[in-house]
């Protein structure tokens, strides 16, 4: 249950990297423990039923590094949601091996810290590229294919097609109340509130990071839970630009009355493809916004996907945050 609701949380828990002066850092919670990705590596820790934490570090280089050209601007975006959604989904399978695993046999020792290196989560290309393409297929379906059909539906009602603009509000305020929807009820599920907790962790361990303070939980218990560069807000932007992307696009491609199921596929599958440019234009204006200041015009477009993480992320207690500092410290240790 918990693998199935937490399919769209790859693209949800994206975190952007860190445009600070320190090496970049990205994260994601997980079940009952948060994921880093450092400069060379990525790493998990685990909060097992005992009390114990659990931690793999894997070797990680990033696509841009070995090809250059998938570094360039308003390419990265689409390249770093990919690879995001890979780690993301490596590593909630890891945490959810372990959750089996605590399930199947006893705990262990209350209170102790035991931490493993180099138990690389088991989980096969194919088996990858199927989880892969579910989260996808899922995402699209929820959030693309079903408010293009529900428009579509409304407008036969209303008196309006493709080509009109008011068929394209509709059809983003559908996608933000789906999206709104989906993040609210998912949370209501105890075991997703504390993925919820362990995403605050998240934040606040980065946080305390990109300040070059000394990563305490007490210390990062005084930062906030909402990064400007969460994958909460990056999903929303990407939402807010879809709808002044295809008011202006669908119009050339759907200037006439009527409608048919080609129509339709045409039109969800026009939509689909131009996630990607739209995923690098937003990426670009949340690594702006990074390294703006509080106030500018950039952390303002921001802002209500900074609300937004009021329904995805908790106030996590000092052991969540133990969990989320001890992934972050291993993701930026020096290379052995």
């Amino acid at each position: 249950m918990k693998g199935a609701l937490l399919f769209p949380w790859v693209f949800l828990g994206l975190h952007s990297e860190s445009c600070a002066a320190r090496p970049t850092v990205g994260g994601q919670a997980v079940i009952e423990g948060v994921m880093m990705r450092g400069p060379e590596r990525w790493t998990v820790t685990v909060r097992r039923s005992g009390g114990s934490m659990e931690s793999t570090a894997i070797p990680y280089r990033g696509w841009a590094k070995k090809r250059p050209i998938l570094g360039r601007p308003l390419v990265r975006g689409a390249v770093v949601l990919l690879e995001s959604m890979i780690v993301g989904i490596k590593a909630l399978n890891y945490s959810a091996e372990i959750a089996a695993g605590d399930e199947e046999k006893p705990s262990d020792a209350a209170g102790a810290t035991v931490i493993e290196g180099e138990k690389k989560p088991a989980l096969g290309f194919w088996a990858l590229a199927l989880t892969l393409l579910s989260a996808f297929a899922l995402a699209m379906g929820l959030f693309v294919a079903l408010p293009h059909v529900a428009s579509l539906l409304l407008g036969q009602l209303w008196g309006f097609n493709e080509s009109s603009g008011w068929f394209h509000l509709l059809d983003g305020v559908i996608k933000f109340a789906l999206f709104i929807a989906y993040v609210w009820a998912i949370g209501l599920f105890p075991d997703i509130g504390r993925v919820y907790a362990y995403h605050g962790a998240e934040h606040k361990a980065i946080f305390t990071y990109e300040a070059g303070e000394p990563l305490t939980p007490e210390q990062a218990a005084r930062h906030s839970a909402w990064h400007p560069r969460c994958g909460t807000a990056f999903i929303f932007l990407v939402l807010a630009l879809s709808i002044l992307f295809f008011a202006a696009v669908f119009p050339l491609f759907f200037n006439t009355a009527g409608a048919s199921i080609g129509r339709t596929f045409l039109g969800i599958g026009l939509k689909i493809l131009l996630m990607l440019p739209l995923a690098g234009l937003a990426y670009e204006v949340t690594r702006l916004a990074g390294k703006a200041s509080p106030h500018s015009f950039w952390r303002i477009v921001l802002w209500p996907g900074l609300l937004m993480q009021r329904l995805t992320t908790r106030t996590p207690d000092n052991a969540q945050l133990e969990v989320a500092l001890t992934a972050l410290e291993k993701a930026v240790a020096p290379q052995a």
